[in-house]
């Protein structure tokens, strides 16, 4: 495939696709960070994105949401310098090493000067064919407004630990969110109001390779799983990305409907 960077110009038009509803867990019991292990068929619109390596090094580095047959959502920072030849999505299942595979056709960052731990962490990964929906494989619907709520659910097959191993298994959380300002206190002028926050609390919360990864109330995709203190469930707020600011980026882009008044980054 050769590969080459374009520059595109999209307009916005909302437009949600099908939810599955995956239930809040009131009370986590065991020690994503500190996650209960998902049932199949739980969170069927999780996905991962995976660094190709070569045949005998391959693995996962970040998490991802199925939103379209042919699309999901990740976090920019987990593909802003990454080829499309270099990545496969991997869906349908909670063991990380089975499900089915997917090459990636084209990588689409919302903002084409993106710079780590800035706004517009989002980007869309285009699969080079479309998924196949049934029980275990599944869309999230994402949204357009809603107000904040109190709890979400947060899934990956991330560190359990710092600087551990991904996780075997799917793995979630359910998560306390603070306002942005409460966020600020800790984290100052990077948290921008694109930004949705989380409370770690009693060893549970996000760690590395979840990033990318949805955080969701009760089927409701309301935001990306971003990044947190390096060395996770440090007692500093987990900082996510909000999909009500894109949700029109998402649905023209999934919908094919351009317009020059918006730029889009692609990766093909």
């Amino acid at each position: 495939m050769v590969s080459k960077i374009i520059a595109c110009f999209i307009f916005c038009l909302a437009a949600s696709v099908r939810a599955e509803t995956a239930e809040l867990d009131e009370n986590p019991k065991s020690r994503v960070v500190g996650g209960l292990q998902a049932k199949q068929e739980q969170f069927p619109y999780q996905a991962q994105i995976k660094w190709k390596g070569d045949s005998t090094y391959q693995y996962l580095f970040c998490g991802a949401s199925i939103i379209h047959q042919r699309y999901v959502l990740t976090a920019a920072r987990c593909v802003f310098n990454k080829w499309p030849s270099e990545l496969y999505v991997t869906v349908g299942s909670v063991v990380s090493e089975w499900g089915w595979h997917i090459d990636v056709q084209r990588v689409i960052l919302r903002d084409p000067y993106y710079e780590w731990d800035g706004p517009s962490d989002v980007a869309l990964v285009e699969l080079m064919w479309d998924i196949t929906f049934e029980v275990e494989i599944s869309p999230i619907s994402y949204i357009s407004g809603i107000n904040q709520p109190e709890v979400v659910n947060a899934s990956g097959f991330g560190w359990p630990s710092f600087a551990g191993e991904v996780s075997p298994a799917l793995q979630y959380v359910t998560l306390n969110t603070i306002s942005n300002e409460e966020c600020a206190k800790y984290w100052g002028s990077r948290i921008t109001a694109d930004k949705i926050c989380t409370m770690p609390k009693e060893g549970k919360g996000t760690c590395g390779k979840d990033a990318g990864g949805p955080l969701a109330f009760y089927g409701l995709q309301i935001g990306i799983i971003g990044w947190t203190d390096f060395e996770c469930d440090s007692g500093k707020p987990d900082v996510h990305t909000r999909v009500a600011p894109y949700a029109n980026w998402i649905s023209n882009i999934i919908n094919g409907r351009f317009n020059p008044a918006c730029s889009e980054y692609t990766r093909v």
